[in-house]
């Protein structure tokens, strides 16, 4: 069985982590708590999104609005990205080299425009996928109207796996 990698370009939201935690409240809990499910961290590729998923996706976060900002607040200051070694045995060192995550912008896709899936075993070479542009470009953040200090952006994302 090969692998998949998918490249997908959508438009959503950018929020610096910051931000966004800095705005939870009991009121929009769950809005953030979709938001951080949902989004991915804009960081090329210095692993910053591994680190991420632990954090939020983790079986031990917190219930409530309170313990939970104090939680990312503490996890998003104190962890970073990784050094990965290559070779026979990799080894995962963690460092604050590149910044803290509390610093990095969380991207959150809304509309999808282009999704294109590519499976293989270490494969070379280029893959495309087009589409005509005949669809509307707007994005619905009505839903989002609360939450300050929002951007709505162009996102390409890409993800293996």
């Amino acid at each position: 069985m090969g692998r998949c990698e998918t490249a997908s370009a959508s438009i959503g939201i950018k929020i610096l982590l910051s931000d966004l935690v800095s705005q939870i409240n009991e009121t929009n809990f769950t809005l953030i708590l979709e938001l951080l499910s949902g989004g991915f961290i804009e960081d090329g590729d210095k692993y910053f999104n591994d680190v991420f998923s632990t954090i939020v996706g983790g079986n031990n976060r917190p219930t409530n609005a309170v313990d939970f900002k104090e939680y990312l607040t503490t996890e998003f200051t104190n962890r970073g990205s990784y050094y990965k070694s290559r070779g026979y045995c990799t080894v995962l060192i963690p460092t604050l080299d590149n910044g803290c995550l509390l610093d990095k912008p969380l991207l959150v896709p809304l509309k999808d425009i282009l999704t294109m899936d590519r499976w293989g075993h270490e494969r070379d070479g280029s893959n495309c996928i087009s589409r005509p542009i005949d669809f509307d470009l707007s994005v619905n953040i009505e839903k989002y109207k609360d939450i300050e200090k929002t951007e709505i952006v162009f996102i390409l994302g890409q993800h293996a796996g």
